[in-house]
């Protein structure tokens, strides 16, 4: 396939990042499907959140000690290697009687990353191509609120408004917030406050 060019501007790139997250089946008594948290625990380097089936789901922080492996969207092996089990046993560490799988279940697939690991949303070189992307694992949760945003930049530019030089103000709608969406650009620097990792 022919590139159109929309990343022709672009100041910030994305890359795809393959990742493992594991699921784990809770230990005995933990209803952690119905009262766990979303939980980050960076001293060993791994996040975890409720899964259906009462199930944790155990991830990698990407700390130093972890291989980052950028691959080809377009071939790319969704086997489970060694970091599955890694996962598990780091979790273990922090949830007492967690118990190991003979055989591991989850997900082997892509994260979209970009250069800070912050989501591009965005309009392209191309008039009437949009973007949202290099949301990097960690841009789920804020779908809802990431559609109305899209919504309103496409209306916003397709009314003749330069979104490059005059950027939306998108006001958030359960808090008293306007986002500057200037912070999602593709023509943004890097930011350097980011945490470069899934956690946003």
């Amino acid at each position: 396939m022919e590139p159109i060019g929309a990343d022709a501007d672009m100041k910030i790139i994305t890359r795809a990042l393959l990742k493992e997250v594991v699921y784990v089946h809770a230990p005995d008594g933990l209803e952690f499907d119905q009262a766990g948290l979303i939980i980050s625990d960076s001293d060993i380097g791994v996040y975890c959140r409720p899964e259906i089936g009462n199930h944790v789901l155990a991830g990698s922080e990407d700390p130093d000690c972890d291989l980052r492996e950028w691959v080809d969207s377009d071939y790319y092996e969704r086997n489970f290697t060694d970091q599955s089990t890694t996962q598990a046993l780091r979790m273990a560490q922090r949830m007492t009687g967690l118990k190991l799988p003979n055989r591991m279940r989850g997900i082997v697939d892509l994260y979209d990353v970009s250069d800070d690991w912050l989501p591009i949303y965005d309009r392209s070189a191309i008039d009437g191509f949009y973007m949202a992307c290099g949301t990097s694992g960690n841009q789920f949760k804020n779908a809802p609120v990431a559609g109305k945003l899209m919504a309103q930049l496409v209306d916003y530019c397709e009314s003749g408004n330069n979104h490059d030089t005059h950027p939306l103000s998108f006001a958030l709608g359960h808090i008293d917030f306007v986002l500057d969406t200037a912070t999602m650009s593709r023509l943004r620097t890097i930011n350097p406050e980011s945490s470069f990792s899934v956690l946003g």
